[in-house]
């Protein structure tokens, strides 16, 4: 049973702000991550952790704030209930690595 996985509106808005908005990443998580003390930081980090685990900070994660590690696991939730397809496409270095069929 599939159930639908709602954000809050800050995780939403934080989320917004970990995507590339012009170019030809637009729609995509951004690169690499926003500034460390930003709610974009820990929602870029919950996406990336299941999109291309070699580019989240372990190191991130444990100095994030409370607020910061509620968002994290907001967005983390989403992302582990998204098809595995969906993952791949939101980072452009896994979706290039698994077309190459190296990942």
């Amino acid at each position: 049973m599939i159930t639908a996985i709602k954000l809050s509106d800050t995780a939403m808005q934080a989320l917004r702000d970990a995507m590339a908005k012009r170019g030809a990443r637009k729609g995509k998580l951004l690169a690499s991550a926003p500034p460390s003390g930003t709610l974009a930081y820990a929602a870029w980090q919950g996406a990336m952790i299941n999109c291309n685990p070699y580019k989240a900070s372990i190191a991130g994660l444990m100095l994030m704030t409370a607020e910061q590690r509620a968002i994290y696991r907001e967005v983390n939730t989403l992302f582990e209930a998204m098809p595995r397809q969906v993952r791949v496409a939101m980072d452009k270095d896994r979706a290039a690595l698994e077309g190459l069929g190296v990942w």
